[in-house]
């Protein structure tokens, strides 16, 4: 499913990670089973430097499918960080300096500049790894809680977030003054949308297989496999006098 992601390739492809791009559960995590672990990571070759073996080969998947100026960079995420605790190796950071791509830390603002027509606007893309657990068995357990996360912050036009297994996008409305820049002229109306999404998940809930992930044993019910996909353009509106230029997600796939 991944590779079939990265083959896509629309024009200006632009990618992001959203963190535990790798599983990064290690022989001291009470998740790890060696039963658990395909053939290539449990060999007597393999096995002893796990985590290396496990970035590296995402790596090669990242080499062969995409190009390096198409990333915009990785956030790292719970189980890496966890990890980083115990044995001092972050493997998001290793993928990052493995390839050659900014490595963002748990959190980060990333903007974007998007050209068309001849005009240039910014877009403020902030993502969060994500956060609770709780409640993730539950559906849409994790959208109002990012959605109340992502309005505490100012600036940002797409709000990114992980960490909970789903996809999902949802547009929240707001309503902006816009000033006409005249005295004594009252300011216009204007609708101005702000998008929140969790990014998607690889991570199977029912294998089938001899090697059941973690969510399978622990009963996570099935979620959409895929990343979610924006297309980003912009909006040209004649308002008090002037062109207004605005961001716009045209599209999106989840």
């Amino acid at each position: 499913m991944l590779i079939e992601d990265l083959k896509d390739k629309p024009p200006n492809r632009l990618i992001i990670g959203i963190g535990d791009e790798v599983d990064s559960i290690s022989r001291a995590d009470h998740r790890h089973k060696l039963e658990d672990l395909k053939p290539k990571f449990a060999s007597k070759k393999a096995y002893p430097r796990l985590i290396t073996e496990e970035y590296e080969d995402l790596a090669n998947i990242y080499a062969k499918y995409t190009n390096k100026d198409e990333w915009l960079g990785h956030i790292s995420g719970n189980h890496p960080l966890i990890l980083c605790e115990k044995t001092q190796v972050d493997p998001v950071m290793s993928l990052c300096k493995e390839l050659d791509h900014p490595y963002l830390g748990y959190s980060a603002f990333v903007p974007i500049l998007i050209d068309a027509s001849g005009r240039r606007i910014s877009c403020m893309l902030m993502c969060h790894h994500g956060f609770g657990g709780t409640n993730a068995r539950k559906e849409g357990s994790s959208l109002n809680a990012y959605i109340d996360h992502a309005l505490r912050f100012e600036g940002w036009d797409i709000a990114a977030y992980g960490h909970r297994h789903d996809k999902w996008v949802k547009v929240v409305p707001r309503i902006k003054p816009q000033e006409s820049g005249f005295a004594k002229r009252s300011p216009w109306i204007r609708a101005v949308d702000r998008v929140v999404l969790q990014c998607g998940t690889y991570l199977r809930t029912l294998s089938h297989s001899d090697y059941p992930t973690y969510s399978e044993k622990a009963g996570y019910p099935p979620r959409p496999l895929g990343c979610v996909k924006l297309n980003i353009g912009m909006d040209r509106v004649r308002e008090g006098g002037r062109d207004n230029i605005s961001l716009r997600v045209k599209s999106c796939s989840v």
